[in-house]
């Protein structure tokens, strides 16, 4: 309990200007849910925490079922959902998840439903707009968006997708000043250097305001892991990203050009992860994990989409078409 209770702490401190550290000020959207129940129902924050974590999470749930089914019926729905399930629980064992961390889980599935089934590029401009009040991730869609449409470019031998290239670019050089503007304008005072005991007493570069750089003390932490294994098992964090980078290179040799943009997003993140992430705390591993529960799906079969809504057995999804009399 003293994990959510810390955790609700700095969702306030995001809507009072005192996060704990700067690059939290940006992500508004969790908070401002929790604000909304607070002043709409008079509950706390703590109780408005809960409740917004639940109805996340349980829409998470729902959006990875419709995600599996569109892979490949309603066996990957449920194959998809309980893998989802079963993830989360397990990143759930060093608990420390913020409101932000549930949203990003949402919205990285979403978002994944919109790859799949092939959505338009304003359909992924408007996903990148909400996302950016939740998390810097966000440009994670951006580098999908740019790398799929030179990809197919490529493929194709054609002009790029003019909407989803551009709207890659434009839209993450737009939450990149969008997430500073809300940084430079709410931030009264970073807290997190008087709080945590293992940071440094105050910041030693320009560059902390930003972000914090973790790469050498990640390196560190792995060689240790390895090295030195002990009861905690931690080197078994390392086991998602070994097998998102897996599934990365599966999808290309699997699917060519049409899976390069999902490879291309998931090295990203795990690239990110190690440059700024983890210090062994595992929801950090949580954005990994819809692409980790349809990755493998989707590099199994030929088409996903539209194209492959069938049920495992081939029957497809709706009525049957009528027999003539002649044939029946």
């Amino acid at each position: 309990m003293s994990d959510v209770i810390r955790a609700v702490q700095a969702e306030q401190g995001v809507l009072q200007g005192y996060p704990h550290w700067r690059y939290f000020q940006s992500r508004l959207l969790g908070p401002l849910a929790e604000k909304g129940l607070n002043v709409l129902f008079g509950v706390n924050f703590l109780v408005a925490h809960m409740i917004v974590a639940v109805v996340v999470l349980t829409a998470c749930g729902a959006v990875m079922f419709y995600a599996g089914r569109a892979v490949g019926g309603r066996q990957a729905g449920w194959s998809a959902l309980l893998a989802f399930e079963s993830l989360f629980a397990l990143l759930m064992a060093r608990p420390w998840l913020y409101i932000w961390d549930y949203f990003l889980l949402l919205l990285t599935a979403v978002f994944m439903v919109l790859v799949i089934r092939r959505a338009p590029w304003w359909a992924f401009v408007i996903l990148m707009g909400v996302a950016f009040f939740n998390h810097e991730a966000a440009l994670f869609i951006g580098v999908w968006m740019v790398a799929q449409a030179l990809a197919d470019a490529w493929a194709e031998r054609r002009l790029p997708d003019w909407g989803l290239l551009v709207g890659g670019i434009i839209g993450n050089l737009n939450g990149i000043l969008l997430i500073e503007y809300l940084r430079a304008t709410l931030l009264n005072r970073e807290i997190g250097w008087d709080l945590f005991q293992d940071a440094r007493e105050a910041p030693s570069s320009w560059l902390d305001a930003y972000f914090h750089l973790q790469l050498s003390a990640n390196l560190h932490d792995i060689h240790r892991w390895l090295s030195e294994p002990g009861f905690d098992l931690m080197a078994l964090i390392l086991v998602p990203l070994i097998v998102t980078l897996f599934l990365a290179v599966w999808l290309v040799l699997r699917h060519g050009a049409r899976g390069f943009g999902l490879a291309v997003y998931a090295l990203a993140q795990v690239a990110a992860l190690l440059l700024f992430g983890l210090r062994q705390e595992t929801r950090d591993l949580l954005e990994l994990v819809p692409f980790l529960c349809l990755a493998g799906m989707m590099a199994t079969r030929s088409e996903w989409g539209a194209a492959a809504a069938v049920e495992p057995t081939g029957i497809a999804l709706g009525p049957k078409p009528r027999q003539s009399r002649r044939h029946a």
